[in-house]
C-alpha cells in the first residue's frame, strides 16, 4: 500500500530513565537467537512461534517480555505512541493486540562471517492470520543505545512511491536503490520511537562497531481496516 508517510519518527520518545528501566527489566530474561520465518501468532502464548535460524539473513540476540514483565506505564506509553503515529501519519490502521516486546541486541562480530549482526530486507506482515484472525498491522522499534555506542546498524526502508514509474516494455529493471531511505541520525538517539506499517520492506545493516540495542514491537488487528 502507498502511504503519504512511510515511517514516523519521534526522537527521544522515552526518557533516559525509562530506557534504563527497560534494560533493568530485561536483565532477568533468558537470551534466545533471532529467527526468521514468523509463523502463526497465538496471543495466549508466552512468546511468538518463530521459524529457523539463518545467520546470512538475520543475526542478533533477543529476549522476550512476556505478559506482566514490561512495566505497565511504559507499556501504555508505547501504545499511546503507536496511536499518535497512526493518527499523524493518516494510516488509520486498526489494531487491538500488542505482541510481547522483543529486546534485540546487534553486536559487532569481527571474527564472524558477516562481521556484524544484521537483518536483511524483510516484511513484518504475516501472510496467515493468528488463531484469532488477526494480522500484524503496525511495527515499531525504540532505540535503547546511545548513537555513540555503535556504528552501522542503520534502519533502512523502501519508499514505495515511484518504485515502478520507470518500468516499460524494454526497461524491466526496478530502481530500488533510489527509493532506499535511511532513518536520519536524529532517529538513532536514545529513546527514539520509529513506527511504520508492517507491510514496509526494511532492514538493519551490519553493526561495524559496538552494540546496538532496541525494543521491537508489533501490533495486530483485523485484515480489513
Amino acid at each position: 500500500m502507498l502511504y503519504n508517510n512511510q515511517v514516523w519518527v519521534c526522537p527521544n520518545f522515552l526518557s533516559e530513565e525509562e530506557v534504563e528501566r527497560i534494560k533493568w527489566s530485561s536483565d532477568r530474561l533468558p537470551w534466545k537467537d533471532g529467527m526468521i520465518g514468523q509463523k502463526r501468532e497465538d496471543p495466549d502464548a508466552e512468546e511468538p512461534t518463530t521459524g529457523m535460524i539463518d545467520t546470512s539473513i538475520r543475526k542478533s540476540d533477543v529476549k522476550w517480555f512476556h505478559e506482566g514483565e514490561m512495566l505497565p506505564e511504559i507499556q501504555q506509553k508505547i501504545a499511546d505512541g503507536i496511536n499518535q503515529a497512526n493518527a499523524e501519519s493518516e494510516w488509520h490502521l486498526q489494531w487491538n493486540y500488542m505482541e510481547p516486546h522483543q529486546y534485540t541486541v546487534y553486536h559487532h562480530r569481527p571474527d564472524a562471517y558477516t562481521l556484524g549482526d544484521h537483518y536483511t530486507w524483510h516484511l513484518d506482515q504475516m501472510t496467515m492470520p493468528t488463531d484469532q484472525g488477526l494480522y500484524r498491522k503496525l511495527s515499531s522499534t525504540i532505540q535503547l543505545s546511545d548513537p555513540d555506542d555503535y556504528e552501522g546498524g542503520n534502519f533502512e526502508y523502501i519508499e514505495y512511491s515511484g518504485v515502478f514509474d520507470k518500468l516499460g516494455t524494454h526497461n524491466t529493471v526496478i530502481d530500488v536503490v533510489s527509493h532506499k531511505k535511511t532513518i536520519p541520525f536524529s532517529g538513532k538517539s536514545k529513546g527514539t520511537l520509529i513506527v511504520f506499517p508492517s507491510d514496509t520492506y526494511h532492514q538493519v545493516t551490519p553493526v561495524t562497531r559496538g552494540t546496538r540495542i532496541s525494543l521491537v514491537s508489533w501490533f495486530h488487528g483485523p485484515k480489513v481496516g
